[in-house]
């Protein structure tokens, strides 16, 4: 029998997209317990958080030190799903207290701040996770030995990020979305996404970026934003929107070499399209053979025929998180789950592409070596 893991969650309301989902792909593994939480400051959200978490009243509370007071030595990890800007300071308790934990994407709202918790973080060794979901696809996961097997040299690369969020309905965005800081919030919010990605296949860090960015729905905000890297030995372009009408959420990956080219779209998570120079396509989904991801049914909730999608991805990560925090004191690492620098150095790049479209110049991005 498996032993679950015991968790508290810190944010995550059950107005929040994203505890909802945290708290369904949890649930999903069958391997963590939910045991205690801070979802709000607000006592009549918590009245509710208890019926949604399943948790009785004396497990919720209204600010963290309580929490970590009442609970202590009664969970293993905490689960950080406040928004970016507010996580040292949570940080910091928890580190003061001794207590491991996971974050919701991404890892920090500025470099500043990144920079601290990183220092913080590595010089007391605990356990740390970020959650980047879509690394989590079995697809995702195909697409890396692809690159190094089927398309020859990587040339270039375009990956795109369209919503309709402000066109469709601004006045449904929690206010904290609409509060630009260091890093603008499409930034932190969509370009992580695309920078993991890119940070996944490639094992590498772009060199220098160039970002155009504009506010064209709410002149206070950023909701607009093209993107040109600069790797080693090629270059790509990302682009990321919310003020795309018609668009849920259309992540889209293109990535070419000397031999062929791979294209993955998020709407259709089970397909990748491999085109080769000699013209001839290859589709490549769960019913392909000799593949070790796409078609491997530890990686699915159902079987073939049934779609696999955003919550299954979730569900892949926190499997992973379970076999690190168990073999914790051994070497092993996730390759799905970035580790602490990595995530700092996201920051960095989401920092230098703010810094390039303010100065309209290439911005060369420092990292963590």
């Amino acid at each position: 029998m498996i032993k679950k893991i015991n968790v508290a969650i810190i944010g995550g309301s059950f107005d929040s997209t994203i505890g909802n989902t945290h708290l369904k792909s949890l649930l999903a593994t069958g391997k963590f317990n939910i045991c205690c939480g801070f979802f709000s400051r607000q006592k009549s959200k918590n009245k509710r958080n208890s019926e949604i978490y399943d948790l009785e009243k004396d497990k919720i509370y209204n600010n963290l030190k309580q929490l970590l007071i009442n609970e202590k030595n009664k969970f293993d990890l905490a689960i950080v799903l406040t928004p970016p800007n507010t996580r040292l300071k949570i940080y910091k308790e928890l580190i003061r207290n001794d207590v491991s934990f996971i974050s919701e994407k991404p890892f920090e709202g500025n470099l500043k701040n990144a920079m601290k918790s990183f220092k913080l973080i590595n010089s007391k060794k605990k356990f740390f996770a970020c959650t980047y979901n879509y690394l989590g696809y079995p697809s995702i996961m195909e697409i890396k030995p692809l690159i190094k097997s089927k398309i020859g040299k990587v040339l270039n690369f375009n990956l795109e990020m369209p919503q309709q969020t402000f066109v469709y309905n601004i006045r449904s965005v929690k206010k904290w979305r609409l509060n630009e800081k260091e890093i603008p919030n499409i930034h932190l919010d969509l370009a992580s996404h695309l920078i993991s990605l890119l940070i996944y296949f490639f094992d590498q860090y772009p060199k220098k970026v160039l970002s155009f960015q504009n506010s064209q729905i709410n002149k206070k905000v950023i909701d607009n934003s093209y993107v040109w890297l600069k790797f080693q030995n090629f270059n790509g372009s990302m682009w990321f929107s919310k003020n795309s009408a018609g668009e849920r959420n259309q992540l889209s990956i293109r990535i070419y070499g000397t031999k062929g080219s791979i294209e993955w779209k998020h709407l259709k998570p089970e397909k990748i399209i491999l085109k080769k120079n000699n013209g001839e396509i290859e589709i490549i989904n769960r019913l392909s053979k000799n593949k070790k991801f796409i078609n491997n049914n530890n990686l699915h909730t159902y079987s073939a025929g049934h779609p696999n999608g955003f919550l299954d991805a979730f569900i892949n990560i926190y499997n992973e998180i379970f076999k690190m925090f168990k073999k914790k004191n051994t070497n092993y690492r996730s390759p799905i789950i970035l580790n602490l620098k990595q995530n700092v150095n996201i920051i960095s790049i989401l920092n230098s592409m703010h810094q390039s479209s303010k100065n309209n110049i290439w911005k060369k991005i420092k990292l963590i070596k």
